[in-house]
C-alpha cells in the first residue's frame, strides 16, 4: 500500500510539475520566473514586515542586499542574453543548411535562387555551407562566397560567377565550373576530382574547368591536380600555383599562363 508520502508526490508530479510547471518551463521560462518570485515575495514580505517597521538596520541591510542582488541580475542578464543569441545563432545556421539540403537534386532557377539566399545567410552568421553535392547552380551570383570546406561533388557551376570566392579545401569532385568566373578565387588546398577509387554515377572522376576563367586565382597547395586538370580553362594568367605545377603548365600548356590566354575560345 502506498504511503501518504509516495501519494502526495505524484499528485504534485502529475497536476502541478506535468500540467503547469513542465509546459511552462519550455515555452514560457520568463513568466514561470516572474510566477516563482510573486510566490516565494508573498510568503517572505509578511514574516519579514514586523522586523522591517521596528528595526532600523534591517532597511539598510535590505537595500545592501537589494544591491547586490541588482549587480547579480545584471551580471546573470547578460550571461543568458548571451548564450541566447548563441542558440539563436545555431538555430537559424541549422535552418539555413536544412533549406539548402532539401534543394539539392533539384535542376530549377527557382532551386538556384533559393541556395544562393541561404548561402548568403549562411555566411552573414560566419559560416560556410557543408555541402552543395548536386546543387544546381548554373549562372549563379556568387561573387565573394564563404564556401570552404564544402562539398561541391556533382554540382553544376556552368557560368557561375565565384569572382573572390572562398573555396580553400573544398571538395570539388566532379562539379562542372564550365565557363564559370574564377577569377581572384580562393581554391588553396582544394580537392580537384574525386577521392581515390571513386567515380561519379556518370562514371566521371575529373572536376570540369572548360573554359574557367582562373586568373589571379589561388591555387596553392590544391590537391589531385595535374597540368592536364587545366587543359580546357580559359586562363591561368597570374594564379598562385605551386611551383612544380607551374612548371607543368609552363611545359605542356604554356599559353594559360600567358596574358593573350584571356581571350581562348578553347
Amino acid at each position: 500500500m502506498p504511503s501518504s508520502t509516495s501519494w502526495w508526490q505524484d499528485w504534485f508530479s502529475l497536476h502541478i510539475v506535468d500540467k503547469w510547471i513542465a509546459p511552462l518551463r519550455a515555452d514560457r521560462p520568463v513568466l514561470l520566473s516572474f510566477l516563482v518570485f510573486l510566490i516565494l515575495a508573498g510568503v517572505l514580505v509578511p514574516l519579514s514586515l514586523e522586523a522591517w517597521l521596528s528595526s532600523p538596520e534591517f532597511e539598510v541591510n535590505l537595500l545592501a542586499e537589494a544591491h547586490g542582488v541588482l549587480m547579480d541580475l545584471l551580471l546573470f542578464g547578460c550571461l543568458l542574453l548571451w548564450f541566447d543569441q548563441k542558440a539563436e545563432g545555431k538555430r537559424r545556421v541549422e535552418q539555413y543548411t536544412n533549406s539548402i539540403n532539401d534543394l539539392l537534386g533539384w535542376d530549377a532557377k527557382m532551386a538556384t535562387y533559393r541556395i544562393v539566399g541561404n548561402i548568403r545567410r549562411l555566411n552573414r552568421e560566419g559560416v560556410a555551407p557543408e555541402t552543395l553535392k548536386r546543387a544546381y547552380l548554373r549562372g549563379a551570383d556568387l561573387k565573394g562566397a564563404n564556401l570552404s570546406e564544402a562539398s561541391l561533388h556533382e554540382a553544376d557551376l556552368t557560368g557561375t560567377n565565384l569572382q573572390n570566392a572562398d573555396l580553400s579545401d573544398a571538395y570539388l569532385g566532379t562539379a562542372d565550373f564550365s565557363g564559370a568566373n574564377l577569377q581572384k578565387a580562393n581554391l588553396s588546398g582544394a580537392h580537384f576530382g574525386v577521392f581515390p577509387g571513386m567515380v561519379s554515377a556518370e562514371g566521371e572522376a575529373e572536376t570540369i574547368l572548360v573554359g574557367a576563367n582562373l586568373r589571379a586565382a589561388d591555387l596553392r597547395d590544391i590537391r589531385n591536380a595535374t597540368a592536364d586538370t587545366f587543359a580546357e580553362a580559359e586562363t591561368l594568367f597570374k594564379a598562385r600555383l605551386d611551383p612544380d605545377l607551374e612548371a607543368k603548365i609552363e611545359t605542356e600548356y604554356p599559353e594559360l599562363l600567358e596574358p593573350h590566354a584571356e581571350a581562348r575560345t578553347g
